[in-house]
């Protein structure tokens, strides 16, 4: 993927030298994307706890820094012919009911957001590491082992930079 392209559906991940808080080891789904609106995105890698809010638990993730006092119920799904991952976010629970999107069902506190032109500039820094998405890292079954796998296949270099530790003085 070049950067001019609309990223739309692609996963951000950060490369393990970023060091902001908020997106230290994160991936991020983008849900929307063009160079000349900007992006806005989705954790997918920080979950907080489930939620209560449907009676079978849906996770709770930590979307970002981005409007943290805001929730979205959205839907990713993994679908085949064409391989694609669909996203739909909802504005209420009856809504994803009655239209068979409550597998992949997720509700992010926050989002993460760029604007024009912040995020091709960062990726052209190396900052973040643009993938296509796959059935597994868009279902995701264990969140916080994802960046570290990410890395260990990603190249030799990236997982030895993946496993310093946060505090070099814990070395």
């Amino acid at each position: 993927m070049k950067t001019g392209d609309n990223l739309t559906g692609a996963l951000l991940v950060a490369h393990p030298c970023l060091q902001d808080p908020n997106f230290r080891r994160t991936i991020i789904f983008l849900s929307e994307h063009s160079p000349e609106d900007g992006a806005t995105g989705f954790v997918l890698n920080r979950p907080l706890r489930i939620s209560e809010t449907k009676g079978t638990g849906v996770p709770v993730f930590s979307g970002g820094p981005v409007c943290t006092d805001q929730t979205l119920l959205a839907s990713l799904q993994w679908r085949e012919n064409p391989t694609v991952v669909a996203f739909r976010a909802f504005l209420s629970d009856a809504e994803c009911s009655r239209d068979g999107w409550e597998r992949g069902l997720r509700i992010f506190e926050g989002c993460s957001g760029w604007s024009p032109g912040q995020l091709e500039h960062e990726i052209e820094d190396n900052t973040w590491l643009v993938l296509a998405p796959t059935r597994e890292l868009i279902e995701m079954n264990i969140p916080g082992d994802a960046w570290k796998t990410i890395m260990r296949h990603a190249s030799p270099h990236l997982h030895l930079l993946s496993e310093a530790p946060d505090d070099p003085r814990a070395n």
